[in-house]
C-alpha cells in the first residue's frame, strides 16, 4: 500500500499513540519502583506515575484502531500483512479489542489504588501487540517471543525516562540526590538498551533482506528509527556528563535529557508507522516465501513480493 494512503498514516498514528500510552503507564510504574530503590532521603516526595493517564490514552488509541478497521475492512486487511496465523485480516480488530479491554481494566484497578494489579494487564498488551507484530507473521511463535523481548524493554526504557525526568525536576533542589536518581535510571537503561539493540538487529535481519534495506519503504523507515535511537544514545551521554559536572541546586536535569525524552517519543511515532508498512521479507516455509525466492520481477516500494492483493471492497 502506498504511503500516500491517509488510512495508513491514521492507523500508524493510532498505533503510535497506543504505544505511547503503554510506555507512560507501564514504564511510569516501573520508574516509580526504580526510584524507590534510591538509598537516601530525597528533598521532596516522588511524583505519582501517570499510569492512569497512560491507560486512558492507550484505551482511546485502541478504540480508534477498532473504529478505523471496522469503517474500512479493506484497509484493515491490506495493513494486516504478513497475516497473523489463525487471525488473518481480523487481527487488527481482535487484538485492538483485547488491548482496549486490558487498558480499561488497568484504568479501573488504578482508580481502586491497586497499581500492582495493573502491571499484568499492561504486560498482556505487550504480548498481544507482539502476536500482531510483523516477526510473528514471518516466523510463528518465535517471532512473537522475539518481539516481546524487544518491545517490553523499549516500553520500559521510554516510560522510565519520562518518570525519572519528572522526579529529577521534583528533586532539583538537591543535585546529589538528583544525580543518584538519574544514575539508577542510567544503570537500568544500559541493560534495557542492550537487549533492545540485540533483538532489534535480529528483527531487522528477519524482516529486511540486506538488499532491500535502502530500496523499500520499510527498510528506509527502519534506518530512520535506528538513527533516532543513536541520537537518543548521544543525548543520554551528554545529559549524564552535564549532570555530573555542572548540576547546581535548582537547575534540574540537563536540556539534553529533556530532548532525549522528546526523541524517544519520535521513535515511538516511527514505530507506529512501521507496524502498518509491509516488510520485504516473506513468511519462512510457506508457498509465498518460496515463490518470492524465485521471483525476479520488480515490486512497488514498501511492498513485499509474494503477498496476495488485499480483498476488494464492494461498491
Amino acid at each position: 500500500m502506498p504511503l500516500t494512503n491517509p488510512g495508513l498514516w491514521l492507523t500508524g498514528a493510532e498505533r503510535g499513540l497506543m504505544l505511547a500510552g503503554l510506555s507512560i503507564a507501564l514504564g511510569g510504574l516501573a520508574g516509580q519502583g526504580l526510584a524507590r530503590q534510591f538509598k537516601g532521603t530525597g528533598p521532596a516526595p516522588l511524583p505519582m506515575p501517570w499510569a492512569l493517564r497512560g491507560c486512558l490514552l492507550g484505551l482511546a488509541a485502541s478504540v480508534a484502531l477498532i473504529l478505523t478497521a471496522l469503517a474500512d475492512p479493506g484497509l484493515a486487511a491490506a495493513l494486516a500483512r504478513p497475516p497473523v496465523f489463525g487471525l488473518q485480516s481480523r487481527a487488527t480488530v481482535l487484538i485492538a479489542g483485547f488491548e482496549a479491554a486490558c487498558f480499561a481494566a488497568g484504568a479501573v484497578v488504578l482508580r481502586l489504588q491497586q497499581p500492582s494489579r495493573c502491571v499484568p494487564l499492561l504486560i498482556s498488551v505487550v504480548v498481544a501487540e507482539s502476536i500482531r507484530a510483523h516477526p510473528e507473521g514471518i516466523v510463528p511463535v518465535a517471532g512473537a517471543l522475539l518481539t516481546i523481548c524487544h518491545l517490553l524493554p523499549a516500553v520500559l526504557w521510554a516510560g522510565m525516562l519520562g518518570y525519572v525526568l519528572r522526579a529529577a525536576i521534583a528533586w532539583r533542589a538537591d543535585p546529589v540526590a538528583m544525580r543518584g536518581l538519574v544514575r539508577l535510571y542510567g544503570n537500568a537503561a544500559a541493560w534495557l538498551v542492550s537487549v533492545i539493540l540485540v533483538t532489534g538487529v535480529i528483527s531487522a535481519a528477519l524482516l529486511v533482506p540486506l538488499g532491500s534495506l535502502l530500496t523499500t519503504t520499510y527498510g528506509q523507515l527502519l534506518i530512520v528509527k535506528a538513527a533516532l535511537v543513536v541520537v537518543v544514545g548521544g543525548l543520554a551521554i551528554v545529559g549524564r556528563v552535564w549532570l555530573r559536572r555542572r548540576a547546581e541546586p535548582g537547575a534540574g536535569p540537563a536540556r539534553a535529557t529533556k530532548l532525549e525524552c522528546a526523541v524517544l517519543a519520535a521513535v515511538l511515532a516511527v514505530t507506529g508507522i512501521l507496524t502498518v508498512v509491509t516488510p520485504p521479507a516473506s513468511p519462512i516455509g510457506t508457498a509465498a516465501g518460496k515463490a518470492a525466492a524465485h521471483d525476479g520481477a520488480g515490486h512497488r516500494l514498501g511492498e513485499a513480493p509474494g503477498w496476495p492483493a488485499p480483498p476488494s471492497r464492494a461498491n
